[in-house]
Order: structure tokens, then sequence, then C-alpha cells
């Protein structure tokens, strides 16, 4: 008795085309437009530069909030303190602002960012202001 022999994956990709109907001319494909050396280059360093100001920032804020709000917490003969949560609030709003102002004098276009692109920048700088402080009050 003689073994049946597998067809290869290309050759069963080939047959099943081969069955298949023809799409209709009603279809629609979507094309994606390549980017060309150039763009890619800008794009990969844009993303650089979006990652590392933002962490930048949230470090030099967690050194700010250290020497302005000390720990967050209320100590013996303090007048007023104010609470992490007021903190992190604050944190959020000033690098944003910085962040949007700044950028265009970074060659990156602030008016292409989606909400994606801003949620991104100020979590890493929230992050790193978090860490940064944390650590610092260790």
């Amino acid at each position: 008795m003689a073994k049946k022999r597998k067809k290869s994956k290309s050759a069963q990709k080939a047959a099943a085309s081969a069955t298949e109907e023809p799409k209709a001319k009603d279809e629609k494909t979507i094309t994606v437009p390549k980017k060309d050396a150039k763009e890619q280059k800008k794009a990969r360093i844009d993303g650089i530069v979006m990652t590392l100001y933002p962490a930048v920032l949230g470090v030099i804020f967690g050194f700010v909030s250290l020497s302005l709000f000390g720990t967050g917490v209320a100590e013996e003969g303090e007048v007023m303190t104010y609470p992490w949560y007021f903190v992190m609030t604050l944190v959020i709003a000033i690098t944003f602002y910085i962040q949007k102002f700044t950028y265009p004098y970074l060659k990156i276009n602030v008016d292409e960012f989606k909400t994606k692109d801003w949620f991104y920048v100020e979590f890493i700088a929230v992050d790193l202001w978090l860490v940064s402080w944390t650590l610092l009050l260790n």
C-alpha cells in the first residue's frame, strides 16, 4: 500500500483560491498610502521626542513637588498642606500646557495630535512624576 502525500500549504492555498468565487466589482478595497523613508525617519524621531520630553518633565515635576509640597501629608506646625491628588491635578494641567505650547518649537505638529496622543504623553509625564516623587520621599 502506498502512502498518500500531504499537499504543501502553498498547494492547499492555490486549490482553495481556485474554488473561491471571484470578488464582485462592487466591493471596495482600502489602500493605505505608504510613507517614504524620509517620513518614516521623521515619525520615528517625533515618537522618541514625544516619549523623552514628557518623561523629563515628569522627573522635573517630581523634584518640584518635593520642594514645594513635601510629603503631601499635614504635619505639626504646618499651616496648610495640599493633598497628593491636588498636586497630581496641578501636574497634569501644567505639563499639558507646557507640552502644548513647546512641541511646535520641537517641530512636532500639535494640530495632528488626537486624544490618544495626548493621553499617551500625559500618562508618561504623570507616571514619571509619581515615580520620581515617590522615590524622593523614601
